[in-house]
């Protein structure tokens, strides 16, 4: 069964990144629509945000973080999320935008490169025809805004590539020879190695002192099952082998690129994904049903290899403790105390010593009126127990909380206050990740 699955998808597989046909127009739905208004809302957000720590995705389907099964509810966890929280983790104010398109081969990526640099207007059929990516002609129009992004971007992360080797899946599903094979991989890997290479160019014209992280190629095509003396190949052996083959020439070209531009003084690496899916294709891909997507697991370890590469570490946060609702870490680290962080009403409350302190503030107090005056820098946030009111440098505000309150713990009584309301009115960038249950507070 699995063996026929996997001939039926070798045309699609590729070295590593082919899109699947099965992304169709159920993919103009909440999933696609939520990363399109990431996109506009973190473009807003960066004329107020310029100290912020930029991150741009581009390329194909893998970027965009397809995985198998995907609804019109489905919302992308994928290697860009999981960097996008190693960057909270690092304690960066951080914001990022997801250009992946379903279906983009390094040629059309080079064609809207182009179009970036000179900020043209272009259509999808300018870029590529063919795309199978309803949201092509938004994501396409955007090209001065990602112009403007590149150009205020602090890391940039690229998957693209696999979709290049379809000729050569072609050749091999026609039955021709390795030598015709290997002439058609030639000239694609020409074809790759110009085309990157003139995309980066492009990218650094606009932001020379960018860091830009390329993946290379996994094959999603799993070894032959070995059972005792028997053995049972899960996709024609030979083809498997001029596939790896194809996939090492691909990285070989990728580190020519590389090499060459990290000499000229550019920040180029490559994210070494490829290892990881080695001898777990079946854990890391959905190949058994059909798809060489990652799954939720080869996400994650794309977004550790990603992450080596850009801070050489995959960081996570300590285990929780008893009654710990969420992790919540200031600056990078994880709030002494935690566990005494409260649920109210779906607001995470802290005790306020500790979080200010985490932060870097004074707190003065008033015990007649039980206010506490948290001052840092030039800002300073007034907060009174039982107030559904504060000040931010002497402006009072509404709370978008319960009040402030005394929370007794043993024999003192200590003030727990509306994280959100101290760390925005201290002008922190507050965010909340689910997928993690954890709260990052980053200057």
């Amino acid at each position: 069964m699995l063996y026929s699955k996997l001939r039926k998808v070798s045309v699609q597989t590729a070295a590593s990144l082919i899109l699947a046909v099965i992304f169709t127009t159920i993919l103009s739905n909440q999933s696609l629509t939520h990363q399109s208004k990431q996109v506009q809302a973190a473009s807003q957000t960066k004329q107020a945000n310029t100290d912020a720590y930029h991150i741009v995705a581009l390329g194909d389907s893998v970027t965009a973080g397809y995985e198998k099964g995907f609804t019109e509810l489905s919302i992308p966890y994928g290697y860009v999320e999981h960097v996008y929280e190693q960057a909270l983790f690092q304690g960066y104010r951080t914001e990022y935008e997801n250009y992946g398109v379903l279906g983009l081969r390094t040629a059309g990526l080079k064609r809207w490169m182009d179009a970036v640099v000179i900020s043209t207007e272009v259509k999808s059929t300018d870029i590529q025809t063919g795309l199978p990516d309803p949201r092509a002609e938004q994501l396409f129009s955007a090209t001065k805004q990602l112009r403007s992004s590149i150009m205020q971007s602090d890391l940039i992360l690229i998957t693209i590539g696999g979709n290049d080797m379809y000729a050569v899946l072609e050749k091999l599903e026609e039955g021709a020879d390795q030598s015709e094979a290997a002439s058609v991989l030639e000239t694609a890997l020409n074809r790759y190695e110009a085309e990157l290479e003139s995309s980066l160019r492009s990218i650094t014209s606009l932001q020379p002192k960018v860091q830009i992280i390329i993946a290379d190629q996994y094959l999603p095509i799993p070894k032959p099952v070995r059972l005792g003396a028997l053995v049972f190949p899960l996709y024609p052996e030979a083809d498997r082998l001029f596939l790896e083959s194809s996939v090492k020439q691909l990285r070989e070209r990728l580190n020519q690129i590389v090499q060459r531009l990290t000499k000229e003084g550019y920040q180029v690496k490559i994210a070494n994904v490829a290892a990881a899916f080695v001898d777990n294709e079946l854990r890391y891909t959905s190949i058994a049903d059909g798809d060489i997507h990652p799954n939720h697991a080869g996400y994650a370890a794309m977004g550790t290899a990603f992450a080596k590469a850009v801070w050489g570490e995959y960081r996570v946060a300590k285990p929780k403790e008893p009654n710990q609702p969420v992790h919540i870490l200031v600056k990078g680290k994880e709030l002494p105390g935690t566990s005494g962080a409260l649920f109210v009403h779906n607001r995470t409350f802290v005790p306020l010593r500790s979080a200010t302190v985490a932060m870097g503030g004074t707190i003065k107090w008033n015990a007649r009126t039980q206010t506490a005056s948290i001052s840092l820098d030039s800002n300073v946030v007034d907060i009174t127990s039982g107030s559904s009111k504060i000040k931010v440098n002497g402006v009072t505000k509404l709370l978008e909380a319960p009040p402030a309150f005394m929370h007794a713990a043993g024999k003192a009584a200590t003030l727990y206050v509306p994280l959100a309301a101290l760390s925005e009115g201290l002008q922190f960038q507050v965010v909340y990740r689910d997928t993690l249950k954890a709260v990052f507070i980053n200057k």
